[in-house]
């Protein structure tokens, strides 16, 4: 009996971080094959694990899938990282890990490039149509479960884990000016715009606050980011960073800032707490899931954010004391 880890359709981001570490944890005595983009870097896969690559295209996929219903026989495990089940029927036992929520919600695709919103909704009928009783659907938390199990109608399973978490350096000394970290891509539910938007509030509000990112430098985001840094605005990209970079860089700043408008797991949440990192996260079920975050904030408002940052820093809020009748009459005819 052998394990089939289907994994085609993945090669970077936080798919590439959760199937490495599933990979970790295959057994050197277990027969394993993984199914892969040729894309995905593999140089921290096992030796024991064999690999078989295919092209990110239309083709290549079928090629895949073709090749996964011949592999898998009676008693075999499948297990699909790539959010999807299997497109052809095939034997062994299947298991579907999902970790992208917009195939499980409603929620808007309004925003993203029409190639990208052409397959997730391709993928949505696809996990709808090809799903069966008899697989397993794997989340990660009980907010993802609740969801899935709404929008898809199956029985889903909460099994968290996740990667060892990186050793952390012991914190350098501090800067006079306070530092803020978020470590995401530049996809659009990640809400980048809504925290550089904060930014700049603070900055017209006389704050003093440095923030931080790890947004790849081919994205149009990391242009924007730029052009605030030379507006003056005191935002710094650092790029995409491998884990012992990351780790340096967590251990520079004094607060995580995590205004993601939805995640299914949240990953750098956790490395955050392991790091030992206060953290100012948008008030949504997959913070409280994992987290027990140090501020909150309405993710879809800039001055929500920007006054969590506030608080944090110990700034006061400037509150708005009504004038009376009279005083409000005569600022009227003054």
């Amino acid at each position: 009996m052998k394990l089939i880890i289907h994994a085609s359709n993945i090669h970077q981001g936080g798919g590439k971080t959760i199937l490495l570490a599933a990979l970790s944890g295959v057994r050197p005595d277990q027969p394993c094959i993984l199914i892969v983009d040729a894309r995905m870097d593999t140089t921290l896969v096992s030796s024991h694990i064999a690999i078989e690559r295919f092209q990110a295209t239309v083709a290549g996929r079928f090629a895949a899938e073709r090749r996964l219903r011949s592999l898998a026989a009676f008693g075999d495990s499948v297990l699909c990282m790539g959010n999807l089940p299997p497109l052809f029927p095939c034997s062994g036992r299947v298991t579907v890990f999902l970790q992208n929520r917009y195939l499980c919600s409603d929620a808007s695709l309004a925003g993203m490039s029409f190639k990208v919103r052409l397959r997730l909704v391709v993928e949505r009928i696809w996990l709808r149509l090809r799903f069966r009783p008899e697989m397993r659907l794997f989340v990660q938390t009980t907010s993802m479960q609740l969801a899935a199990e709404h929008y898809l109608g199956f029985n889903v399973s909460v099994v968290p884990f996740t990667a060892v978490m990186p050793t952390f350096p012991a914190p350098g000394k501090c800067s006079d000016t306070p530092r803020f970290l978020y470590p995401a891509s530049a996809d659009k539910h990640k809400n980048h715009v809504n925290l550089l938007r904060a930014w700049q509030l603070l900055v017209e509000d006389g704050v003093d606050a440095e923030l931080h990112l790890t947004v790849n430098m081919n994205a149009d985001l990391a242009d924007t980011v730029e052009n605030l840094r030379r507006a003056g605005i005191r935002v710094i990209n650092h790029g995409e960073l491998d884990s012992a970079s990351l780790a340096k860089l967590y251990s520079s700043c004094n607060a995580l800032v995590y205004p993601s408008g939805m995640e299914s797991f949240g990953l750098p949440l956790l490395e955050a707490r392991a790091a030992g990192l206060p953290i100012i996260a948008a008030e949504r079920d997959y913070v409280r899931d994992v987290v027990e975050p140090k501020e909150t904030f309405d993710p879809d408002s800039p001055v929500s954010i920007a006054r969590a940052v506030r608080r944090f820093l110990g700034i006061p809020d400037r509150i708005i004391v009504p004038l009376s009748p009279a005083e409000f009459m005569c600022q009227v005819f003054n």
